[in-house]
């Protein structure tokens, strides 16, 4: 019974609490319904007395211009201020440039043995219309050469192509984003069809990744032998080279090895990235090494010995009244023979690092099975020949060269690597590699396709070591697909003629076999 009326008692409560809250909120609305009535009135009112107030803010927001000025003020503004240029902090924007374009420090041999190709080209293409530009003995050999002194701790890069006058350095070197390949593209663009790779103008800046200063000496058949030192800070020096001209033409790049890049100083490693990223550069990379070898060499300590041994022998021989003759001879022709011993020698030799072709740039009929077959075991290191390959090039809205491959056997790891970007193509723009490691080039389906794709106009961004994301990769990769099938539609319609053609050849034996046991069973009936 007293839950019953504590039942009552609480459902009484509730409704009033209800009629409290409603009796609330219809008033709050109703002032609030009031209140924009009021506005409302006050807004109608100002209308009807001729709104003098927003026409003046009208009037005063048309002479204004874009900015918040009026047009006096702006012409005050224009006349009191004092012109400026912008200031560019040089240090910081090549710390920007330098340590945000590339990834890897080891890029910038790849973009300076670039640049020293586009220069040993300049020189060939001006050669032609010219040859006495080239000159004569060591300066006709277009080449690059690569050095390391680690007591020193430099690298030294030289190749013997235009070298550059002082203007250039200043124009090239001292300018930033400015590049001296693309000047010369287009001042020799009406007059030839020029293959170069640098693009951007920050190539040479690379060099700061690994490197604190740097010093430039180049000869230009137009100018004396210039100098250009800097150590990437905001200034740099240019002046006549007091040695005179030790270069005959070209350019020298010596740079000091930062301590942190030491492992640049080491011949194994500048071997391995030249062969990565400029193997199939068009001149000769010579790398300088050092080998060690054996030779025999005089043993003036032995010979000394030696002479010590026979002055104490001889006073020995002078007390002895009783000399055999015949052993004395022999002990003398013994003597005769000089003393020797092995020492390690260190010799240094230049080593021609990139001896391997870029047979993709020929025309399928003028390569060799073999070459083919060479090239497959180059770029892949395998020890097999391919089970079948083809080598093409694509035309259209991109023009690229292309070899694929498809290896004998399957690699091990070919399931296990989903999750990893593939490297089994290799991406080249104007023989310099650019990447392997792509998944928009060719599907998972057909990973274990090995080969390379070259192209004069891909869309690189500026460090040049990435594909720009755009439709073109979409057409790369739809043309790659279809070669690599229609490579093995032929593979699997030429296993079936093989099998037909062995099936036939079955049967042939099948029928001669049978031919042949009726023959013998015939004569053995004649004979019987």
């Amino acid at each position: 019974m007293g839950d019953k009326r504590l039942l009552s008692l609480l459902s009484v409560s509730l409704i009033v609490f209800v009629v409290f809250q409603a009796a609330f909120l219809t008033g709050v609305h109703c002032d609030a319904s009031a209140a924009a009535d009021a506005t409302a009135s006050a807004g109608l009112g100002t209308d009807k007395s001729g709104g003098t107030a927003a026409d003046s803010g009208a009037t005063e927001a048309a002479a204004m211009s874009y900015d918040g000025f009026s047009d006096a003020e702006r012409k005050t503004l224009d006349e009191t201020g004092t012109k400026q240029e912008f200031q560019a902090e040089v240090g910081r924007l090549m710390d920007i440039i330098i340590n945000s374009l590339y990834s890897k420090k080891e890029i910038f041999l790849r973009e300076l043995i670039s640049n020293a190709s586009d220069a040993l080209d300049k020189i060939r293409f001006m050669s032609l219309t010219d040859p006495s530009s080239l000159g004569e003995g060591d300066s006709a050999k277009l080449e690059i050469r690569i050095e390391t002194d680690k007591k020193a701790g430099t690298i030294s890069i030289t190749d013997t192509g235009i070298g550059m006058t002082k203007n250039d350095l200043v124009n090239n070197l001292g300018t930033i984003a400015k590049s001296g390949t693309s000047s010369f593209l287009e001042k020799m663009s009406k007059e030839g069809d020029m293959n170069l790779i640098g693009q951007f103008g920050v190539g040479f800046y690379s060099i700061y990744l690994v490197a604190d200063s740097v010093t430039v000496t180049t000869k230009n058949n137009d100018d004396d032998q210039m100098v250009w030192i800097s150590q990437a800070d905001a200034s740099f020096t240019v002046s006549k080279d007091p040695r005179g001209n030790t270069l005959g033409r070209g350019t020298q790049i010596l740079m000091k090895v930062k301590e942190d890049a030491t492992e640049f100083l080491e011949e194994d490693q500048l071997r391995t990235l030249i062969k990565r990223y400029s193997e199939f550069i068009n001149f000769p990379i010579y790398l300088q090494v050092t080998k060690e070898e054996e030779i025999e060499v005089p043993d003036e300590e032995a010979e000394a010995a030696a002479a010590a041994a026979e002055e104490k022998k001889d006073d020995e021989k002078k007390d002895d009244d009783e000399v055999d003759v015949s052993d004395v001879d022999e002990e003398e022709e013994k003597d005769d023979k000089p003393k020797t011993k092995k020492i390690k020698k260190t010799t240094k030799e230049w080593e021609l690092v990139n001896d391997t072709k870029a047979i993709w740039v020929r025309s399928p009929g003028d390569v060799e099975d073999e070459e083919y077959d060479n090239f497959f075991k180059s770029l892949t290191k395998e020890f097999e020949s391919p089970l079948e390959k083809i080598h093409f090039t694509a035309e259209g809205e991109i023009q690229f060269r292309s070899i694929l491959f498809v290896p004998k056997k399957a690699p091990s790891d070919l399931y296990d690597k989903l999750q990893t970007k593939q490297n089994n193509l290799r991406l080249y723009v104007r023989r310099v590699f650019i990447s392997d490691e792509f998944d928009d080039l060719m599907p998972r389906y057909l990973s274990f396709i090995k080969g390379v794709v070259d192209s004069e106009d891909l869309p690189l961004n500026v460090s040049r070591e990435m594909l720009q994301q755009s439709r073109v990769l979409k057409v790369i990769k739809k043309k790659l697909v279809s070669k690599a099938l229609d490579m093995m539609k032929k593979m699997s319609e030429a296993e079936e003629r093989a099998l037909e053609a062995e099936d036939e050849e079955d049967k042939e034996a099948e029928e001669a076999a049978k031919a042949e046991a009726e023959g013998k069973a015939k004569a053995e009936e004649e004979e019987e």
